[in-house]
């Protein structure tokens, strides 16, 4: 390090030198061309310091380097001399006014070519010292990368040890302690979860026993006896028995079919909860809503409903039969029996295959559903959102149920007084 100290001394001191030349040849020249004294400044102003840079550099290399530099340090002087005293010798000369030998003494080059031997003296001067700087610099990273590596080595060989010794410690003392307390939890485990299991066995049974009860109940003891009334209400009105327009024969007939047709609802919605496996098969859905336009041929042909599809992109998916038909029963259903009186009334079915998933939308102009309203309770059980009519709040609910158990999702869009969209996307 204190090599390469001395030897950027060394230069600082060698560009002082040049540039002071420089500035006293700037200073005489300006000098020489105009005449006036203010541009012989630098000239003068060199002279006063350029020989303490000499005596400097001259002490600095005679103590600390080789006889070449010493050398090579004393032709630079005498260069810087001579350079000097012809600079000195043409200033006097204008002083003089002897500008035709002022102008000779330039023209002879003598000057320049002694500028252009200090100018090659710094610079191979400086290529000597840099040199060494760079010598100097590569020895001290050499030392400090040796130095650096091996102590990096045997910190990380050091660290490495410790801190596999401390790992292999640790995880031997908490596998013991882990391995203890998993046998224990999962004695545990076991014990609640047969405990558990036990008791919703029992609970399940008694549950499928009573649901399986209620199903009879309502399918003999209630829909039997509900059957008869509506037969008798039906001989009544072709035996002549009845008057029509009689409010209170309208009322019952209408009460009588609308309990009948909610018995048939909750009847599929037992019989859906007591279990069973429900096996998917290829549909397709042009064929089935066909089946369902054939089923429900009276309603649509009354209500004066046009039910158009587009299953151009998708028509066939894998699905429960039973439910897909259901889902069109219900939804086409309430779109006939929510329509608006005001227009006529349109359905339009349409399919969009959408990556692995297709999604079917169920357009209605009906009369619409306020969703700030029932938008939370819109598939919900018993759940009716239009009053004076024959609302059971069953069939969305079971709508949502049977997507669901196809592992599909439905949505509702909907706006008062310009229609519903419902929206059925399932995995293909």
């Amino acid at each position: 390090m204190r090599k390469k100290e001395l030897n950027e001394n060394a230069m600082v001191l060698v560009r002082k030198i040049l540039g002071t030349i420089k500035d006293a040849e700037m200073g005489q020249r300006g000098y020489l061309l105009t005449g006036r004294s203010k541009y012989i400044l630098p000239y003068t102003k060199a002279l006063r310091i350029i020989s303490g840079f000499q005596y400097s550099l001259t002490s600095l290399i005679k103590a600390h380097f080789d006889n070449r530099s010493i050398q090579t340090n004393a032709r630079l002087n005498s260069l810087i001399t001579a350079k000097l005293i012809e600079l000195k010798k043409t200033i006097d000369l204008k002083d003089q006014n002897k500008n035709i030998q002022v102008l000779q003494l330039i023209n002879s080059d003598m000057g320049e070519n002694d500028m252009n031997a200090i100018r090659k003296m710094c610079n191979d001067m400086l290529d000597v010292f840099y040199v060494n700087v760079r010598q100097e610099d590569q020895k001290v990273s050499e030392t400090l990368a040796m130095t650096e590596i091996s102590i990096s080595i045997f910190s990380v060989l050091v660290i490495i040890v410790i801190t596999i010794m401390r790992v292999k410690l640790y995880n031997r003392r908490r596998k013991n302690i882990r391995l203890f307390e998993e046998l224990a939890l999962q004695n545990s485990k076991l014990i609640t979860q047969q405990q558990e299991l036990k008791g919703l066995s029992i609970d399940f049974s008694a549950r499928n026993a009573e649901l399986e009860h209620f199903t009879h109940i309502i399918s003999h003891d209630l829909r039997g006896p509900l059957s008869n009334m509506i037969s008798l209400i039906q001989i009544m009105e072709e035996d002549g028995l009845a008057d029509e327009t009689d409010p209170v024969f309208k009322m019952l007939k209408n009460a009588s079919l609308g309990l009948f047709r909610k018995l048939d609802d909750l009847i599929i919605l037992l019989r859906q909860r007591q279990g069973g496996i429900l096996l998917k098969e290829t549909i397709s859905l042009s064929q089935l809503l066909g089946e369902v336009k054939i089923s429900h041929k009276m309603e649509i042909e009354r209500s004066g409903t046009i039910i158009e599809a587009d299953f151009i992109e998708a028509d066939e998916l894998l699905f429960v039969k039973i439910y897909m038909q259901s889902i069109l029963q219900n939804l086409i259903s309430n779109a006939i029996k929510y329509r608006d009186p005001l227009r006529t009334n349109c359905i339009i079915l349409k399919t969009y295959q959408e990556g692995d998933t297709l999604r079917l939308n169920i357009t209605d102009n009906g009369r619409g559903i306020d969703m700030e309203k029932y938008g939370n309770e819109m598939f919900g059980l018993f759940k009716t959102f239009h009053t004076g009519l024959d609302s059971h709040g069953i069939g969305l609910y079971l709508v949502k149920k049977q997507v669901v158990e196809m592992n599909g999702n439905i949505t509702v869009q909907s706006e008062t007084g310009k229609g519903t969209t419902f929206s059925i996307t399932v995995p293909t």
